[in-house]
């Protein structure tokens, strides 16, 4: 009997999955062919505003309540890096969502393998970063630099992959050479409950609540006072700070 009703949860879970799956690429899908043609003809500031009602969009249909806290208000006109932890393949399309401004994203080359949306990843001016190559990885950051010095914030996932748990793993020391040497303030941003939504290891999509926290900045001044090892730590405090008591690996008090 407790088969069965295991097996019937299952099945209709799945069933929510595929309904999900179809409502998000009948709307997403159509809008990601709209900037690919856009892309050829305006720069990716013209579009970004556009781009990101229609995210906060993607976000409702798929029923994900999203909740969003600032722990300060963002700096206008000062080099941003934000950084954020990476549980999902919804991370994405949420920092999209969230990010109030034009970034340039910072992500793995194997993002730009894929049709039509690699591409549009190019156009878009996000860098791509050869994990496995040291050199080539800096060549990314140092063009992430120059992109800071000419007044575009960047997104960076400092662990360099999805986890596979949930929950917050080491960070890339490489990261935070880029940020000390740009002297640019770091905004750490903890994302809790998108790992539920969609994890690495599984097809289903499982929409819920969303909470995404702007903690308080890490100012470039700071930065500079700091040794390396401390612009990491000190981020990867503030980050898993923000995170919900599952993404933390803490126990929930309730």
């Amino acid at each position: 009997m407790l088969e069965t009703g295991h097996r019937c949860i299952l099945e209709m879970r799945t069933l929510l999955s595929i309904y999900f799956w179809t409502v998000g690429w009948v709307y997403y899908g159509p809008i990601l062919l709209i900037l690919f043609f856009r892309s050829y003809f305006q720069p990716p500031q013209a579009y970004d505003a556009w781009l990101r009602r229609r995210t906060l969009t993607l976000f409702k249909l798929l029923n994900c309540k999203l909740k969003i806290e600032y722990a300060e208000d963002l700096p206008t006109g000062e080099p941003l890096i934000f950084m954020a932890n990476h549980g999902s393949l919804m991370d994405l399309p949420l920092l999209k969502a969230v990010v109030p401004e034009y970034y340039v994203g910072m992500l793995a080359e194997n993002h730009t393998n894929y049709p039509i949306y690699g591409a549009l990843v190019k156009r878009m001016g996000n860098i791509p970063i050869r994990r496995e190559n040291i050199r080539a990885s800096l060549k990314s950051f140092n063009l992430a630099k120059r992109k800071l010095q000419e007044g575009f914030p960047i997104v960076v996932l400092p662990e360099g992959e999805r986890s596979k748990n949930g929950q917050l793993i080491p960070f890339k020391r490489l990261v935070f050479r880029f940020a000390k040497e740009s002297g640019a303030h770091i905004v750490p941003m903890s994302f809790s409950g998108v790992f539920n939504i969609k994890n690495k290891e599984s097809f289903h999509l499982n929409p819920g609540p969303i909470i995404v926290r702007f903690q308080p900045i890490i100012r470039a001044e700071t930065i500079a006072d700091m040794d390396l090892d401390e612009v990491l730590s000190t981020t990867y405090t503030a980050i898993f700070n923000g995170l919900e008591p599952f993404e933390a690996g803490k126990q929930s008090d309730q």
